[in-house]
C-alpha cells in the first residue's frame, strides 16, 4: 500500500453520463461465482468528490470527464466500495490490487513493445451484447470473416465480422454481419515471427502479459498479427523486446581429452 495516497486507479472505464454531482461510467466487474463469465461491463455511478480529476506527475492521465471518453479513473476508497445496481462491484475491488497510492506517489513506468506472432488459435469467449449466455468464437474458424480489425479499449465492446454461417449458428439478429461481444478471455496462441519455430500463448486481457489497449487485425485467417505486450508477455513467447534474430541455443561444450 502507498504511504499517504487516497485513492487507486481503475485502469480503464468508460465516462457514460456526468452531471454536477456525480459521475457514471461502465468498467470491468468483479465475479460473485469466481467464474472470468460473471466479469461482464457493468455501469457504476459514484460522488465526483471520490474522484481525482487533477493530473499526476508521472502517473497515466485521468479520462476525460465528458460521455464516451475512455481512460484511467483514479477514485477514492470509498469510490472503490462502488457497486452497480445488481450489486456487483469493479474488477479487483476485492483483492490488493487497489493500491491507494495516487496522488502523492506516481506511477512506475510500464514498458509494452510491439511483438508480431504468426496465429494459430485466437479463441475470444465473451457474452454477445444484449445477450446473457457466453460464446467461444475461433476468430481463424469458418464462423468468422478472414478479415478482422478488432479494438479492444478494455472498457467498450469488441467487433467481430461473422460469415454467414456463423450468423445462423449464433443466431445473431443484429445490424449487419457484426457481432458485438464483451471479451472475457482473448487468446492468442502462435509463434514469433522472428521465431517461428517457437510457440508462445498469452490471453490479452491479463494485464501482467499485454497492454491495456490492443488492435488485432489481419487481411486473411492465420496472416501475422501485432500485439503490445509487456516484458512477460514477451517472456511467454519465449523471446525478448528488440530481438531481431533467433536466440542463439546454449553450445554444448567437450570435455579436454585426457
Amino acid at each position: 500500500m502507498g504511504s499517504g495516497g487516497t485513492h487507486a486507479v481503475v485502469e480503464q472505464v468508460k465516462i457514460e453520463r456526468i452531471d454536477e454531482t456525480s459521475v457514471s461510467f461502465s468498467t470491468r466487474t468483479a465475479s460473485k461465482t469466481g467464474l472470468a463469465d460473471d466479469c461482464l461491463l457493468r455501469t457504476f455511478t459514484c460522488p465526483l468528490s471520490e474522484v481525482w480529476t487533477a493530473p499526476i506527475n508521472g502517473a497515466p492521465p485521468p479520462v476525460a470527464m465528458r460521455p464516451g471518453a475512455i481512460g484511467c479513473l483514479y477514485l477514492s476508497r470509498a469510490g472503490w466500495d462502488t457497486r452497480s445496481a445488481d450489486g456487483y462491484m469493479i474488477f479487483g475491488a476485492t483483492t490488493g490490487l487497489p493500491n491507494f497510492k495516487y496522488p502523492d506517489a506516481a506511477a512506475a513506468p510500464r514498458m509494452i513493445s510491439h511483438l508480431m506472432v504468426i496465429p494459430t488459435r485466437l479463441v475470444v469467449r465473451g457474452t454477445p451484447e444484449g445477450g446473457s449466455e457466453a460464446v467461444e468464437l475461433d476468430l481463424l474458424g469458418s464462423d468468422v470473416a478472414q478479415a478482422q480489425e478488432i479494438a479492444w479499449s478494455g472498457a467498450d465492446y469488441i467487433e467481430v465480422r461473422l460469415t454467414q454461417r456463423g450468423s445462423q449458428r449464433l443466431h445473431h439478429t443484429g445490424c449487419g454481419d457484426t457481432l458485438r461481444v464483451w471479451p472475457t478471455r482473448f487468446t492468442v496462441t502462435g509463434a514469433p515471427a522472428v521465431e517461428p519455430t517457437l510457440t508462445g500463448e498469452v490471453d490479452l486481457l491479463n494485464s501482467e502479459l499485454a497492454a491495456l489497449v490492443q488492435c488485432v487485425s489481419f487481411t486473411r485467417h492465420g496472416a501475422p498479427i501485432t500485439l503490445a505486450l509487456t516484458q512477460d508477455g514477451f517472456s511467454a513467447f519465449h523471446v525478448v523486446p528488440g530481438m531481431t534474430a533467433p536466440l542463439s541455443p546454449p553450445v554444448a561444450r567437450r570435455s579436454p581429452h585426457r
